[in-house]
């Protein structure tokens, strides 16, 4: 039997072996090693409130890129009538005030969605700066915004200290385990991705809350203007005679006007690649986490970090009463819709049982050969329709 002072030996052999043979070990990987071992569940709590709230912000990644769409045609009608010396005409006026419009309703449609994410994950977002390494400075031509972020390099160490106590777990749940170098570099691997989640999604809360402010603090004149653009939408005849009033007060907007196109265009664009990186680590994981089971038969994760990712689909669906999702052929002709839907629905089902921890080993490979098949519809759903 080994003991726990045997079983701490072997541990600090474990970590010697792994870093004498590097030259220059940088000693701050032990202290975070050290950290996230022993900030295990306080961690796990709070990557599954960021986790979920940023999920929620992807669902309205359509409403995102509608806003920035509409802020991009309301500085374009806003040039037409920049020029103080020029008189606008009332087609002008009715252009750049349905933009405005559009732009208000766009705001107050995810104002509320974006304060709930902030007011529900401020305290996550809290915790996971203090592991941020660095501050991104996004420069628009009328905002200059500072976040909190992660190098790749911060990324890289803080899923390897995931991926050293999965380690250390597997060993102290069988210390023979130690002896076992094939086993303990998939635990490592599997940590390490696993990880990678719940960092990415604190990374997209810091920069779309930033976002966020900065967009109400520049809308502000809009909204104290939208009274009399909605009279002169409806036809209100107090509102078309005092026209030249409301022509001036847009001119005097100009400065809010640009910062909005500039906020929202460079916002959707960054977001969105924010979560193509998202989905990238999400389909790793999938990946590294069938390799895995097929392995060595678990049925669940060790430490489970990245709680729930985001499925890549444009469709939501609703929850089914069984956990047996159709795919249907690999190689069956489907449409795009149907083929994100069956994604949708196949991946809800391998993350309930993945995470249940109560599936037999039948059922998670049953989950993880329909996810791979709806993932193959959507490729070949794909390339259908660009032909």
């Amino acid at each position: 039997m080994f003991t726990k002072n045997n079983l701490k030996a072997l541990l600090i052999l474990l970590l010697v072996a792994v870093f004498i043979p590097l030259h220059q070990a940088d000693a701050g990987v032990f202290s975070d090693i050290k950290l996230w071992y022993q900030e295990k569940s306080n961690i796990n709590q709070h990557a599954r409130i960021i986790s979920g709230e940023v999920k929620t912000l992807y669902r309205e990644r359509k409403s995102i890129q509608s806003f920035a769409e509409g802020a991009s045609g309301l500085v374009k009608a806003y040039q037409a009538i920049k020029n103080k010396t020029s008189k606008a005409s009332l087609p002008q006026l009715l252009d750049i005030a349905r933009s405005i419009t559009n732009v208000v309703n766009g705001f107050q449609n995810l104002a509320p969605k974006a304060e709930a994410m902030y007011k529900n994950s401020q305290a996550s977002m809290k915790y996971f700066a203090q592991m941020a390494d660095k501050t991104d400075t996004i420069q628009t031509a009328k905002n200059k915004i500072v976040v909190k972020s992660f190098s790749d390099n911060r990324v890289n160490k803080l899923a390897g200290a995931n991926g050293w106590t999965r380690v250390f777990d597997s060993i102290k749940s069988n210390p023979m385990n130690i002896f076992k170098w094939g086993q303990l570099q998939d635990e490592y691997k599997l940590g390490k991705i696993e990880a990678q989640y719940p960092l990415k999604c604190a990374q997209i809360a810091f920069e779309a809350s930033a976002y966020y402010f900065a967009a109400r603090d520049s809308i502000q004149e809009l909204l104290g203007i939208q009274n009399e653009i909605k009279g002169i939408m409806g036809g209100d005849l107090s509102a078309l005679l005092n026209m030249g009033s409301t022509v001036s007060k847009i001119q005097n907007s100009g400065s809010s006007i640009e910062a909005i196109g500039a906020l929202a265009e460079t916002a959707a664009t960054r977001v969105s690649k924010r979560f193509d990186e998202l989905i990238t680590i999400q389909n790793e994981y999938v990946a590294t986490s069938k390799s895995y089971n097929e392995k060595y038969n678990k049925t669940a994760t060790t430490s489970s970090t990245a709680s729930a990712p985001v499925a890549k689909s444009t469709v939501a669906t609703a929850k089914t009463s069984s956990n047996t999702v159709t795919t249907g052929s690999s190689n069956a002709s489907v449409n795009l819709k149907t083929a994100m839907a069956n994604y949708q629905k196949a991946y809800e089902v391998y993350v309930e049982l993945s995470q249940g921890g109560s599936a037999g080993q039948a059922e998670m490979n049953n989950a993880i050969s329909n996810l791979q098949k709806a993932k193959q519809q959507v490729e070949q759903a794909k390339a259908q329709q660009a032909r």
